[in-house]
C-alpha cells in the first residue's frame, strides 16, 4: 500500500499519537464517504465473535467499499471505529493493530474510537465508518507525509509526520523527538 497524498500533521505539543494521526491536510478532490461497515458477510449475518474478529471483518468491508468506489486505504481522510465491547476493544489492541495493519498499511488518519451501548445489528460489537478523498487528477505532486518543520505559536518548531507505532506493537523503533 502507497503513501497517502494527504498531509499527516502531528504538532511537538501534543502528546505522540499512537496509531492515529492529531490532523491531516486534505488534498482537493473526490470525496467518498463510507457508511456504518459492521462484520456483515455477504449473507447478511455477523462474522465472529469475538471484537478483534469482527473488527477485521467490518474493517475489511469498509476497504471493499472503498475500493468499489474508487478510493484506496490511503485516501481515507478520516475514520471512526464504534464498538459495544470497549474493554475487550482495549485488550486485544495487538490484534485489533495487526488487522489495522493489514488491510490499511502503515497509514494511520485521523481516527476516534468511541464506546457505544448498541450499534443497529445486535450481533455487532464493532462499526466503521470512514471519509475518503481521491485527489484530482494533474494537480501537484503529493504533499509530503515525511517529517517537515513548521514553526508553532509557543514552540520553537512542531514536527508533521507519519504517526509511529510504539516499539515492541511491529518492531519500529520509536522516532527520535528534538
Amino acid at each position: 500500500m502507497g503513501r497517502t497524498p494527504h498531509e499527516i500533521v502531528n504538532p511537538l505539543t501534543l502528546a505522540e499519537p499512537t496509531g492515529f494521526a492529531h490532523a491531516l491536510v486534505v488534498r482537493p478532490g473526490r470525496v467518498i464517504h463510507v457508511g456504518g461497515q459492521r462484520a456483515h458477510r455477504p449473507d447478511g449475518r455477523v462474522a465472529g465473535n469475538g471484537v478483534a474478529e469482527q473488527f477485521d471483518r467490518a474493517l475489511a468491508n469498509a476497504v471493499e467499499a472503498l475500493r468499489a468506489a474508487g478510493a484506496e486505504p490511503v485516501h481515507v481522510v478520516d475514520m471512526r471505529v464504534f464498538t459495544t465491547a470497549m474493554a475487550a476493544y482495549r485488550s486485544n489492541s495487538r490484534d485489533i493493530g495487526a488487522v489495522y495493519r493489514r488491510h490499511m498499511g502503515r497509514f494511520y488518519p485521523p481516527m476516534t474510537v468511541l464506546g457505544v451501548t448498541d450499534l443497529l445489528d445486535p450481533d455487532a460489537l464493532v462499526e466503521v465508518v470512514c471519509t475518503a478523498v481521491v485527489p484530482e487528477t494533474g494537480t501537484s505532486e503529493p504533499m509530503r507525509a515525511e517529517q517537515v518543520w513548521k514553526p508553532v505559536e509557543g514552540n520553537v518548531h512542531a514536527l508533521v509526520s507519519e504517526p509511529s507505532v510504539p516499539d515492541g506493537v511491529d518492531g519500529a523503533p520509536e522516532p527520535e523527538r528534538p
